[in-house]
């Protein structure tokens, strides 16, 4: 397994992961790898890096469900799933100050990110970016170009654009 901290991405053994499940806060989200019929991919801006959109899952949300949704609310486009078995990625992050309310924060400052991603397919459109998110734009690039942006974004999207990659080939 491949864990990502700090724009950095190690080999994690499962056992670890594991273990790291059980003693932090463990957060699950979901996003989509967007294709177009003409091939090309959708990226957006989001804090001025590329990203995917994504997001954590509501409850009582599958993990597909989760994606489609946030990808809906973070482009405004409507995809379709064109696959149900997702890419995994994992990441550690510390949970900003902001995040905890009254005198007494929870214990679980460090949390375990697991993102799984679903290809789907879209309608080559204009995007129509979530900016409460942080959301500024996004374009449709050729998968060469997606990776390409990707390699040069968080460790997390690195490993994904790598796995991606390999995959489809």
């Amino acid at each position: 397994m491949k864990l990502s901290y700090k724009y950095r991405t190690f080999n994690v053994p499962l056992w670890l992961l594991r273990l790291l499940k059980r003693r932090m806060c463990y957060v699950r989200a979901a996003g989509g790898i967007v294709t177009a019929p003409d091939n090309s991919m959708l990226l957006i801006q989001r804090n001025g890096r590329w990203d995917l959109a994504k997001g954590k899952v509501e409850p009582g949300e599958t993990l597909l469900q989760a994606a489609l949704r946030e990808v809906k609310e973070e482009t405004g486009m409507a995809p379709a799933a064109a696959g149900s078995v997702p890419v995994k990625t994992y990441h550690l992050f510390r949970a900003p100050k902001a995040w905890f309310k009254g005198s007494n924060p929870p214990p679980h400052k460090w949390h375990l990110k697991q993102t799984s991603w679903f290809p789907m397919t879209a309608e080559k459109q204009p995007v129509t970016p979530q900016q409460e998110e942080g959301i500024t734009g996004g374009c449709w690039v050729t998968p060469d170009e997606w990776h390409r942006r990707l390699s040069h974004s968080y460790g997390t999207l690195r490993t994904l654009a790598n796995q991606w990659k390999h995959s489809r080939r």
